[in-house]
């Protein structure tokens, strides 16, 4: 079995020095320049699609009303993998419902293409955070090519991470062990009766995961599965978590 973690130089060597195995450097450029070749477009729905960065929508289909330009570079989430795809499909059908002024808190926004998403489908207000610097460095580049002037992106540690409010929409697409260790800080910011989308779910920790989340009166509303993934949208119940 062969193991690969990106991270620090500090957070490997500890990494390397208790299980064994060898920190090599990468090459970032090479993995940006990969991560930046041209893309096919992508539709997710009748009235939203993705195409990369420098790309245009084929001339001989109908063009979307939303169309989001985004550049991944060192930062995931372009649309084609499986639980951001889930993750965009569930906010376009919330937001769709929502109340005229709604607000939405993006948790491991990546790319920032969720938070992009939110404020083209009507959100008055979008705060989003990732713990990697290239992340927030790429979603502000993909904040200024989609025009947007509704998105907070900052730099934050979900495992230091202190809520200052509440949102009717919350999504966190980031890994199992991760929803599951910050499990009261992300149920405490969403608003009662408000939505939480939930994804970076594998099949096999599907059932930990959601019953986690349970424990805190969420109930689950809707779960999409696609090859190993799971994504599930939550609602809150009334008591505080």
């Amino acid at each position: 079995m062969r193991l690969e973690i990106y991270g620090t130089k500090e957070d490997l060597a500890l990494l390397r020095d208790a299980f064994g195995g060898r920190v090599e450097t990468v090459d970032a450029v090479r993995i940006a320049t990969r991560a930046n070749a041209p893309r096919r477009a992508l539709r997710l729905g009748p009235d939203l699609a993705v195409i990369d960065a420098h790309g245009s929508w084929p001339a001989r289909q109908r063009r979307p009303r939303i169309l989001l330009r985004i550049a991944g570079a060192m930062a995931f989430g372009t649309g084609e993998h499986a639980t951001t795809s889930a993750c965009l499909r569930f906010l376009q059908a919330e937001a769709a419902e929502s109340e005229r002024g709604w607000t939405m808190l993006d948790i491991g926004t990546g790319s920032g293409i969720l938070a992009i998403a939110a404020e083209k489908l009507g959100a008055a207000r979008i705060d989003a955070f990732d713990y990697d610097p290239r992340a927030v460095s790429a979603a502000r580049t993909n904040l200024k090519r989609n025009r947007c002037r509704k998105v907070c992106v900052t730099a934050k540690d979900l495992r230091r991470w202190k809520p200052q409010r509440r949102y009717p929409l919350v999504a966190a697409n980031v890994f199992s062990e991760v929803l599951r260790a910050a499990a009261p800080a992300i149920t405490s910011v969403v608003a009662p009766h408000g939505r939480l989308i939930l994804s970076g779910i594998l099949r096999s920790q599907e059932k930990e995961t959601l019953g986690t989340f349970a424990a805190h009166d969420f109930q689950v509303v809707k779960v999409q599965r696609r090859g190993k993934w799971v994504t599930a949208l939550l609602r809150a119940g009334r008591k505080k978590s």
